[in-house]
């Protein structure tokens, strides 16, 4: 009952826009009052459509409705496994009762839909057919990332897509060391660029990289639709209509999201260009994911907007690229993904710029909802603070002046 209350306090709103954007809150309200099997239901079905939206930090249902609709059009195979991996981990989050607000905003859904996005489009090509063992190992990993979700998230700091990351390098290494009728060094070594966002150039071999500086002839239209395609891999899928409805749905939770978000995709692929890397990989977007991500996630989202924050958000997309680009060394003899390893390893970082409530440099959220709202309650807050000082003080002049006149009198 007390979290209860203490959600439904979190989801009040004053800041004015369309109902329909932001993070929703009003639909939050409503579904909180609701009390029959119903509306039990249709609660879960909201959380999970959040955590759809919360892939690409839009916290919105419509917006994870959106998504959702343009994964069945474009990869149903990849709707049908988040969807089910998502569902249980919601589920598992309920049972584990894991913060209400995590569960209601559709936190507890992103790590384990990210399981079985990524695991559908990478087990076919380091295993082969899903068979017993692999789906037994993504149910694994949808529990593993449930419970590592609240292991390592907490009021101060996010946990982000650790969970995914470790869990999912988890079954690709067991996965990888597995004979099952695929030898799967074998079956890696041509896949230099795969149709998804969890390939990059870890397959393929990296000494080439540097060659593409000045060599090879850049299709500009192409490199924008990287950008597009940018929003798309963050699900492990490449098409051109997902990455723009990803866009749209995120513009419709915040257009400051929206803008970082985009101008990460950007750096990233541009930077990709300097960098000399594969031109077909900057085309799939894969040199944009990342950077779209830490462009998302701290440009308003988990920094309250300020020239500090903004300036900061840029710094940490264009590290997010150098990371990616670095840990293909690493990754190279293991013929792994990078996953999104570069974007929590540069946003968690970055969120070290956080000191507490008061830092006024590097101010964070006193409740998350979206970019807009936070910076509007954090400067009527400030007011507030302000003005309350600024009472007190007048209250212990008069005081005084009061004190002055009575021995005056006497």
């Amino acid at each position: 009952m007390i979290a209860r209350e203490r959600l439904k306090g979190s989801t009040r709103h004053d800041y004015s826009r369309a109902v329909f954007t932001g993070n929703l809150a009003i639909l939050q309200e409503f579904l909180l009052k609701q009390e029959s099997v119903f509306w039990s239901i249709l609660r879960l079905f909201d959380f999970l459509l959040r955590g759809f939206g919360q892939v690409a930090f839009a916290n919105n249902p419509i917006s994870g409705l959106l998504i959702a609709i343009a994964l069945a059009v474009t990869a149903s195979g990849t709707l049908i496994f988040s969807a089910i991996t998502g569902f249980l981990g919601l589920l598992l989050s309920v049972l584990i009762r894991d913060r209400q607000e995590n569960v209601a905003n559709g936190v507890t859904v992103l790590n384990p839909l990210l399981v079985g996005a990524v695991s559908y489009a990478l087990i076919p090509k380091f295993y082969g057919s899903f068979d017993a063992f692999s789906i037994l190992l993504v149910i694994l990993g949808t529990i593993f990332s449930v419970y590592l979700s609240r292991s390592l998230g907490n009021s101060k700091s996010p946990c982000l897509a650790w969970p995914f990351n470790l869990t999912e390098f988890a079954l690709l290494l067991v996965l990888y060391n597995q004979d099952n009728g695929v030898h799967t060094t074998e079956k890696l070594q041509p896949l230099i660029r795969m149709d998804n966002a969890t390939s990059d150039a870890t397959t393929g071999d990296v000494s080439s990289i540097g060659e593409n500086v000045t060599g090879v002839h850049i299709d500009w239209g192409m490199v924008f639709q990287g950008i597009v395609l940018s929003a798309s891999q963050v699900f492990a899928v490449e098409s051109v209509v997902t990455g723009s409805i990803v866009y749209l749905a995120t513009l419709l939770f915040s257009p400051t999201t929206a803008g970082f978000a985009f101008l990460g995709a950007l750096i990233g692929s541009l930077a990709g260009l300097m960098l000399g890397v594969e031109i077909e990989e900057i085309y799939a977007g894969l040199w944009g994911y990342n950077a779209f991500l830490t462009g998302a996630s701290l440009g308003g989202t988990l920094f309250v907007l300020n020239k500090q924050t903004g300036f900061a958000t840029i710094v940490a997309i264009v590290f997010t690229v150098i990371v990616q680009y670095s840990v293909l060394f690493f990754f190279r003899d293991l013929k792994l993904p990078v996953l999104t390893l570069p974007f929590v390893l540069a946003t968690t970082l970055f969120l070290k710029l956080r000191n507490n409530l008061s830092d006024k440099t590097f101010p964070q959220p006193t409740s998350i909802s979206f970019p807009e709202k936070q910076r509007w309650d954090y400067y009527a807050n400030q007011q507030m603070l302000t003005q309350k000082v600024f009472d007190g003080v007048n209250g212990e002049s008069g005081a005084e002046d009061g004190h002055a006149i009575s021995e005056f009198n006497v």
